[in-house]
């Protein structure tokens, strides 16, 4: 339970040993390399150096990584293959990799007949949507029967169009009357939208006749790309659409045939994507003619395996410690019980450099409200059983192994409460045997059933609920202490102990025994008197007089912040309250064998449902508790995780040689 101890690490080495250098760190991962570009403009390095890199070479390993990605976006979209519940990079050896990396050319030939059939498939698929367009555009004219190439004869023009649904048709055909006697119009078709027209006129009128028909909103509809009739091309387009089709399936069975090039397309992938990493820090770097300057952040802990490779390449190098405003990356290490639930932290924020990390601490708690919550062993074993299952069968990394390592200990956590309270799928047991068998089996709680003793259980809540405001106020006084603060630790955290342990004990110690009132009363006082004399010292003027009134004043948010852990009780009455609805109504459709199977049916149907929803709900309340109660009380956050130089393969976890493939 710790914040990784960070360390400036400066290096300068010859040009030579640049590359090699790199690619060691990379394989290290353990040293997150800053950018010092700034530095050009300081005077020390003005005229001397300049920044590194190569952004045209970046910028074709990106071209052809995209490249890369869209054939194996390609294959897996037509895969066969059924794919995993989650998703996991292979494990390989180096030596595994590089042997697959021998045949780079022959990959880099299947990418290139691979995207050749994506250019095929775009193809057909462009043609297929203009034909398709053509047929929507000739559908309404299917009762035209002149051939579309002919537009005249030797004395007439012929005219295809629309005009808006609204439009009177006998009232356009005495308008265009009126400007030539020798005009013919006639209604092919009409729909919501059109209706679509032939119009016949002398040559001579042509002209006069358009003009007047676009006084009524006509616009042609030229077929200048077909021959013969309408029928006609329909047909064939009909017919290329199907052969197109044909072409379209053919293809994407061929791609689908070539699966098997998958694979080494992803190793290619993530062997582009290092090389352009190993490109891209460059840029990071500065350099003279024939040395580079490095600097980036390092864990203390890490300097051995660092400083092993920088005298082997035989640079030069420093280390110091943080400056006081410079921002450091964060770095927290925490136990086998506490990782997991880091992932809550991350979700909130990182603590600052200089704060405190409460992960070890808070885990304990985030597991017991979330099974207090839930509160239903049943629930608790499936949870347990499908992510002991998951962690089994998977070789999860990352937020995911966390999360359902998290959701591990908190489903162990539910069956605790669970078998505490006896609810086992609610009261499935007692409710199935009086149903099925007409005599009901009880199944007794371990200690209490919060249903018919909610009190006792909110009780036991707000308790809960103090011993864990109590934890993070003591966070805050060690950290105030160890700043040296200890004056500070004691007027703004202990007297608060006084206050609300003394009053406490003066409101309810005396349903423990009598003698505990009294000194809680004057214990308690004496908590609001500090409170009140130091609550203003770090003011001025009449600040310093009234400051300890809006100090005292304080204790209506610590009233808020307890009283918040009554939805420990109230999440836990709502799963256990709906369980037994379900149970309810899966007895009522029956007895004995009918009733048997209704009660699974909707048993199972309904305590999916619930154990979904009121997860859901203990995993929101119980981050809750820890963001706004817990961290409210001393958390520092803003801390940028640090993000070493290493190898971000999307496919392939690279191992050792020697590490039998473990993580």
């Amino acid at each position: 339970m710790s914040i990784a101890k960070m360390e400036k690490l400066a290096v300068i080495g010859l040009d030579t040993v640049k590359e090699e250098l790199i690619s060691r760190l990379m394989d290290l991962g353990m040293v997150e390399i800053t950018d010092q570009s700034a530095r050009l403009a300081e005077e020390d390095w003005v005229g001397l150096g300049v920044r590194d890199g190569n952004e045209d070479e970046v910028a074709a390993l990106d071209a052809e990584i995209n490249r890369v990605d869209t054939a194996i976006e390609l294959l897996e979209k037509y895969s066969t293959a059924k794919s995993p519940l989650f998703f996991t990079r292979k494990a390989m050896k180096k030596s595994e990799f590089e042997k697959i990396m021998r045949d780079k050319d022959r990959i880099s030939q299947n990418v290139d007949y691979i995207m050749g059939l994506n250019e095929r498939l775009h193809s057909c698929r462009e043609i297929i949507n203009k034909r398709n367009s053509e047929l929507a555009s000739l559908t309404p004219w299917v009762s035209y029967d002149l051939p579309l190439e002919i537009s005249e004869t030797q004395c007439t023009r012929i005219d295809l169009g629309v005009v808006p649904s609204t439009v009177d048709i006998d009232g356009l055909r005495k308008a265009i009357g009126d400007d030539s006697e020798y005009v013919s119009l006639h209604e092919i078709n009409r729909d919501k939208d059109m209706i679509y027209l032939v119009i016949i006129s002398l040559k001579e009128d042509q002209d006069a006749v358009i003009a007047r028909l676009k006084q009524w909103g006509y616009s042609p509809v030229p077929f200048r790309e077909f021959r013969g009739t309408v029928t006609e091309n329909t047909e064939r387009i009909t017919r290329e659409v199907a052969e197109t089709r044909g072409q379209v399936a053919e293809i994407e069975a061929e791609i689908t045939a070539h699966d098997d090039m998958r694979f080494g397309m992803q190793c290619l992938q993530d062997r582009l994507v290092m090389q352009r990493d190993r490109e891209k820090v460059k840029s990071r770097l500065l350099k003279t003619k024939r040395t580079f300057n490095l600097e980036g952040w390092i864990p203390s802990e890490c300097r051995k395996s660092v400083e092993a490779v920088l005298e082997e390449k035989g640079c030069c190098y420093e280390y110091r410690d943080p400056e006081e405003n410079e921002e450091v990356p964060v770095l927290i290490h925490n136990t086998r019980f506490g990782t997991p639930f880091s992932a809550i932290t991350e979700m909130y924020s990182l603590p600052d450099y200089r704060g405190f990390d409460p992960t070890d601490i808070f885990a304990i708690f985030y597991a017991l409200f979330f099974g207090l919550m839930l509160s239903d062993a049943g629930y608790g074993l499936v949870m347990t059983i499908f992510c002991a299952v998951v962690l089994h069968k998977y070789d999860l990394e990352g937020m995911t192994l966390k999360m359902i390592r998290m959701f591990l200990y908190c489903g162990i956590a539910t069956v605790f409460w669970g078998a505490l309270f006896g609810g086992w799928f609610g009261d499935f047991l007692p409710t199935f045997t009086q149903t099925v068998f007409g005599h009901k089996v009880p199944l007794n709680p371990i200690w209490f059933n919060p249903i018919e003793d909610p009190t006792k259980l909110l009780i036991f809540s707000l308790l809960f609920g103090v011993v864990h405001l109590f934890i993070g106020m003591g966070i805050n006084a060690y950290m105030l202490i160890r700043r040296g603060h200890l004056f500070d630790a004691f007027c703004d955290v202990f007297a608060w102990y006084m206050i609300i342990a003394g009053a406490g004990l003066w409101l309810g110690g005396g349903s423990i025994s009598a003698a505990l009132v009294a000194p809680g009363k004057w214990v308690c006082i004496a908590g609001c008197v500090i409170v009140l004399l130091t609550g203003g010292r770090k003011k001025k003027g009449a600040g310093k007089v009234i400051g300890g009134l809006g100090a005292l004043y304080g204790i209506t948010g610590y009233i808020s912040d307890i009283l918040s852990y009554a939805r420990l009780l109230a999440l836990g009455l709502a799963t256990g309250v709906i369980a037994n609805v379900v149970n309810l109504l899966g007895s009522m459709l029956g007895t004995g064998f009918k009733g048997c199977i209704a009660m699974i049916i909707v048993g199972v149907i309904g305590h999916v449902f619930n154990m979904a929803i009121n997860a859901l709900g203990s995993f929101v309340h119980a981050s809750r508790l820890q963001y706004i109660e817990f961290f409210g009380k001393f958390y520092e956050d803003g801390g940028e995780p640090f993000d070493p130089f290493r190898k971000n393969t999307k496919y392939v976890r690279l191992v050792n040689d020697t590490d039998g493939g473990m993580k």
